[in-house]
């Protein structure tokens, strides 16, 4: 599925790329300083070539935005210094390019960061670790307790956990377990992670801000089991509180009441600096922008870049009240979280009907952009756009080994596979503004009973 522009460009290029491979033309070239020949089928296979690289090479790769949000400011947290400061800066790009409206949004939501973070292990010394998300606070000396382990969260009753520490693998156990059975502090370990992590448990959970809670790298867990470590001392001091969050907020004007939506996240978790959680998708999502402001649209472009998804998608929350009516005009909301892996997969996560995705496949294919397209219920910020009927799109790219870590560092970010992805949308959004109807709008029912589901407490959710 072509846009206008690429069948138009492609129809007389095509008719002498024929004549070349019959033998029937050639073109001059310069060879150093000397003219030659060369056959039009070299030439145009070079041109076809060079077409297939257009979408890619007439967008950024958000790499300077990365740059600056993850290496330059780091640490974005929701209600920080740091969060502000790229508001700020987001704000100004958006500004350059011509968007109306541009600023900053506040909002209130639960907020949290640590001060400390260690497990002492004897003689194997301190084992890396992270605290869970609004963890509970350890004396200022710490806790020292007697090691329990669990393999699975279910086992917890079968174990005395009374003023110990427990090593659990792959989970939070029950809070009734641990609160009444009187355990110190918790261990947390999975498989699937190599490094400690900020593992996601909401404010409104019933071990927030009651439980020393912490991870560990899967191989630092098994080393504490083969080097016999009986005794531990844990240390976490944890501030939990009320925050006042930013989402950066801005239009590109179009010339009919038509609109798209372009969003991402911006927030980090609270050790930064979050290059590919979400520096990125922050990044794509302003690169987007940049892209259309240098096209005429029909239909005007929304951009939000929202904070406090990390700690349960308040800023989404906050940024559709009271624009009903502008999402109503919506046809097409493009969401970015987690971008940029040299070597992984990209997934596109389609809220809407079936032949939204189906589109986006054609589309896809026509600029040779490979992504699984997955038409199914995701449940992140984009989930509130499609509460008010936006089908939205959820580009993400896997697997992201370091997310939650401070390993989540801008050198591992490919600009290649950033360039992809935002070409990708640019594409996807021009043949949406080009084509009004080439794609069912509406969410199916199905989807909508699990967006609504996903939404029933309100927020923090993820």
């Amino acid at each position: 599925m072509q846009s206008a522009f690429l069948q138009n460009r492609r129809a007389p290029a095509r008719a002498l790329y024929i004549l070349g491979e019959c033998g029937l033309l050639s073109v001059p070239m310069v060879a150093g300083r000397s003219w030659g020949t060369v056959s039009a089928t070299i030439f145009f296979k070079g041109y076809f070539q060079e077409e297939q690289r257009m979408i890619d090479g007439g967008v950024g790769d958000g790499m300077e935005h990365v740059r600056v949000l993850a290496d330059e400011i780091g640490k974005r947290n929701t209600g920080s210094e740091g969060e502000r400061r790229a508001a700020e800066y987001m704000c100004g790009q958006l500004k350059g390019w011509g968007l109306e409206g541009v600023g900053t949004e506040s909002f209130q939501a639960k907020g949290w960061d640590f001060e400390c973070c260690s497990v002492e292990a004897g003689e194997m010394g301190t084992v890396d670790a992270l605290p869970i998300e609004y963890s509970g606070s350890t004396p200022e000396e710490g806790i020292e307790g007697e090691l329990a382990v669990c393999e699975s969260t279910g086992d917890v009753g079968m174990v005395e956990v009374r003023d110990k520490i427990l090593l659990v693998n792959d989970g939070i156990p029950a809070a009734e377990a641990l609160l009444e059975g009187g355990a110190a502090g918790l261990i947390v370990a999975s498989s699937s992670r190599s490094r400690a992590w900020h593992l996601i448990y909401g404010p409104e959970q019933p071990l927030a801000g009651k439980l020393p809670m912490v991870t560990v790298g899967f191989g630092d867990a098994v080393e504490l089991l083969k080097r016999g470590v009986g005794r531990l001392r844990l240390k976490v001091q944890t501030t939990i509180g009320e925050v006042t969050g930013l989402n950066v907020v801005g239009t590109l004007p179009g010339r009919s009441e038509r609109r798209l939506n372009v969003s991402g996240h911006y927030d980090s978790v609270v050790s930064g600096p979050a290059a590919a959680d979400n520096a990125t998708g922050a990044a794509c999502a302003l690169e987007v922008v940049h892209a259309l402001s240098r096209q005429e649209l029909e239909a005007a472009v929304d951009v939000a870049i929202f904070s406090a998804e990390e700690i349960g998608l308040y800023g989404a929350e906050a940024y559709v009240q009271g624009r009903e009516e502008l999402l109503g005009k919506t046809e097409l909301g493009v969401y970015f979280d987690g971008q940029g892996d040299f070597l992984g997969r990209n997934n596109i996560h389609a809220l809407g009907q079936e032949g939204l995705a189906e589109m986006v496949r054609q589309v896809s294919r026509s600029i040779d952009y490979q992504v699984d397209v997955r038409h199914h219920f995701t449940g992140l910020d984009q989930v509130f756009l499609s509460a008010h009927g936006v089908p939205t799109l959820w580009f993400q790219r896997g697997p992201q080994l370091t997310w939650h870590t401070p390993a989540d560092v801008v050198g591992d970010v490919s600009p290649q596979a950033m360039r992809r992805s935002i070409g990708a949308a640019v594409e996807i959004l021009r043949q949406v503004d080009a084509r009004p109807g080439c794609f069912p709008g509406g969410i199916p029912d199905e989807q909508a009973r699990r967006i609504e589901e996903y939404l029933a407490g309100g927020v923090p959710v993820w």
